[in-house]
């Protein structure tokens, strides 16, 4: 059996408090961690899940300023642990306390009281797993989304579908298939414009943006603010974009499709976001 791959994920800019984030996922390494970030600064965690598979443990703590503070241990062998197995994590970040839960097993152990003001939750990160799919749950009575700014690294995507399920906020909302985890590389650059009703599609080769390409024909109304699925498929010649079930456009690929590794959404609220 191959090793997975580890998936660096980071969530930006969205409030975690009164939001259940699960994470499905397969442990690349011994100890996996799930991290809820204070103000978007990985120096400071708020509540950091750490599930250690040698150990047979999970540690709970919180980190400030590069320190981490007294760990909470607990599920010292309660369940089989499995490293080489799908788990489904679930965190319930709650107004009281944070709950988690392993494969629909409550785990009492893993409650954890607030060390720090919940308001700053803010930003997600997750290491040492391959990650599948990762879902947002609003349960929140907030006035408003926020946009969310995703980054998925080591992500290959030759052959799979991007399944995301986000509310665009911005006039200009993109998803970006990074060519081999490179800022200055965009394998295919998905950006719909809601002003002028458009869906450009370019690449970005050493930093500079190609000839782009643009299209109008969207079968439906264009709306901020309003909850959309979005599903595109890597084939071996070219992007397939879907939108809430219309295909709105094609994007031949640029770079080799083994070079679509990594990808970032820009100005969107993601609820959902699944890689299969």
């Amino acid at each position: 059996m191959s090793t997975p791959i580890e998936t660096g994920c980071i969530v930006n800019a969205i409030p975690t408090l009164g939001r259940t984030i699960t994470v499905t996922a397969v442990p690349a390494n011994s100890s996996v961690a799930i991290d809820l970030l204070v103000n978007d600064e990985a120096q400071n965690i708020g509540f950091h899940f750490n599930p250690r598979f040698d150990e047979k443990v999970i540690v709970l703590n919180n980190c400030v300023n590069g320190v981490w503070q007294e760990e909470q241990v607990a599920m010292k062998g309660s369940f089989m642990w499995s490293q080489s197995s799908f788990a489904v994590f679930k965190i319930d970040v709650q107004t009281a306390e944070i709950k988690c839960s392993w494969n629909g097993l409550n785990l009492k152990e893993c409650t954890f009281q607030h060390r720090v003001d919940q308001q700053t939750y803010i930003g997600l990160q997750l290491t040492g797993l391959n990650v599948v799919q990762l879902d947002i749950q609003d349960d929140t009575e907030f006035p408003g989304l926020q946009p969310t700014l995703l980054l998925l690294k080591s992500m290959p995507f030759r052959g799979k579908n991007l399944r995301l399920v986000a509310t665009p906020m911005l006039e200009m909302t993109a998803i970006d298939f990074r060519a081999n985890d490179s800022d200055n590389n965009i394998a295919f650059h998905f950006n719909p414009r809601y002003d002028e009703k458009v869906i450009e599609r370019n690449s970005l080769v050493d930093g500079k943006w190609q000839k782009a390409e643009r299209s109008m024909s969207v079968p439906f109304t264009w709306e901020l603010n309003k909850q959309y699925e979005f599903n595109i498929y890597v084939a071996e010649e070219f992007y397939s974009c879907v939108w809430d079930g219309v295909e709105v456009c094609t994007f031949k690929h640029r770079f080799p499709i083994g070079e679509s590794i990594g990808l970032n959404v820009w100005g969107m609220c993601i609820k959902s976001i699944q890689v299969q």
